[in-house]
């Protein structure tokens, strides 16, 4: 019960502590505590001409999360028919092994810089697909993955 009660409350805490300058959040819920491989995780955020936007990676996860990195491939198809791909490895935790997130109990919220500054010269939808990269099929410990997009700070 105090179990449940903490997960809803996290998001209630997160999303009272955002800035002005967040213009898009959304968080996509694992299945058993797990990400599988082919799980691709998609998001279509609004986007206006000119809007300069920096992109984050939210990632929520237990404490059990076997791995001190996390394999990402991320995907952006733009308003005007263009795509960009990267593969990243977000650490996760310090030399020390110690989790560089933001944890309650034995859950931890982390949200690592995808892409700053990114221009859109047209108005429409950016989707994006977050792939989990790791080799194994199943990534254990994640219990959510979500995107942040802020207006980029001139």
């Amino acid at each position: 019960m105090t179990r449940l009660f903490l997960l809803s409350i996290i998001p209630i805490v997160l999303l009272s502590s955002c800035g002005d300058n967040v213009v898009f959040r959304q968080y996509n819920k694992m299945e058993n505590v797990s990400w599988n491989r082919f799980d691709f995780q998609t998001f279509e955020v609004p986007v206006e001409q000119n809007d300069m936007l920096d992109f984050y990676l939210a990632l929520r996860h237990h404490t059990d999360f076997p791995y001190k990195k996390l394999w990402v491939n991320i995907t952006f198809y733009l308003p005007d028919g263009s795509m960009r791909s990267c593969d990243y490895d977000f650490m996760l935790k310090d030399e020390e092994g110690n989790w560089i997130a933001e944890g309650l109990g034995e859950l931890w919220d982390i949200e690592l810089l995808i892409r700053k500054e990114m221009l859109f010269n047209k108005a429409g939808i950016c989707k994006v697909r977050i792939e989990n990269k790791h080799s194994k099929y199943e990534m254990p410990g994640v219990i959510e993955v979500g995107l942040v997009v802020k207006k980029s700070q001139k």
